[in-house]
C-alpha cells in the first residue's frame, strides 16, 4: 500500500487553496492554447490577416493556465506569471511606439508570453513525463521566438513551425485531459510540499 499522500492531502499540507475548479480552469487555459495554435497554424499559411486572432486566443489560454498553475515552489509560478504579464504589457506598449520599432517590441512581448507557456509545458513534462512538453520548452517555443526576433520573417519556416507547435500542444493537452482531476506527479517526482506551520 502506497504511503505517498494524495494530491488533495499534499495541497492541504502546503496550506494552498486549490480544488477541482482550479484544475478545470488550468486545463481550460490549455485548451485555449491549442485552439489559438490551431487558428494560427491554419490562417498564417494562407496569409489571412486574422491569424493574429490565434495569437490572442493562445495568449489568453496561457494567462488563464498561469493563474491557475499548481506548483510547490512559489517563485516558479511568480516567474511564469511575471513573464506572461510582462509580455502582454509589452505588446500593448508596442501599439504606441514608432512603427519601425513596433514589430520587434510586439514579437518580444509574444516571446515573453511564450516563456511562461514554456514553463508550464516544462512542468507537465517534468511531472508526468510528457515528451511533447520537453520539445516545446527546449525547441518549439525558443526557436520560433528567436527566429522571428533576430531574423527577417520567413513565411514557409513560420508556417511549418506554427503547425509543429500546434501538433505538439494538441498531443500534450490531449494526454492532460485524459488525466483525472488533481492527479499527482508520476512516481512522486515533484516531492512533497513543505508543511505550512501554524503560528
Amino acid at each position: 500500500m502506497s504511503t505517498i499522500p494524495t494530491l488533495e492531502e499534499q495541497i492541504a499540507m502546503a496550506g494552498i487553496t486549490y480544488g477541482r475548479r482550479h484544475d478545470i480552469s488550468y486545463r481550460a487555459g490549455l485548451v485555449l492554447q491549442v485552439l489559438g495554435a490551431a487558428v494560427l497554424a491554419v490562417l498564417y499559411p494562407i496569409e489571412s490577416p486574422f491569424y493574429t486572432v490565434g495569437i490572442m486566443i493562445f495568449e489568453l489560454g496561457v494567462l488563464i493556465s498561469a493563474i491557475y498553475l499548481l506548483v510547490w515552489i512559489s517563485w516558479i509560478k511568480k516567474i511564469i506569471l511575471g513573464s506572461v504579464f510582462a509580455g502582454i504589457a509589452l505588446q500593448v506598449a508596442g501599439m504606441y511606439v514608432p512603427e519601425q520599432y513596433a514589430g520587434r517590441i510586439m514579437i518580444a512581448g509574444i516571446g515573453l508570453v511564450c516563456v511562461g507557456a514554456a514553463g508550464m509545458v516544462g512542468k507537465e513534462a517534468y511531472c508526468f513525463g510528457y515528451r511533447e512538453g520537453w520539445l516545446l520548452m527546449q525547441v518549439g517555443f525558443p526557436v520560433m521566438v528567436l527566429a522571428n526576433l533576430l531574423a527577417k520573417e520567413n513565411h514557409i519556416f513560420n508556417a511549418i513551425g506554427f503547425s509543429a507547435v500546434f501538433l505538439l500542444l494538441l498531443s500534450l493537452v490531449g494526454k492532460k485531459l485524459k488525466q483525472k482531476l488533481l492527479s499527482p506527479c508520476s512516481q512522486n517526482v515533484c516531492g512533497l510540499p513543505s508543511q505550512k506551520t501554524k503560528s
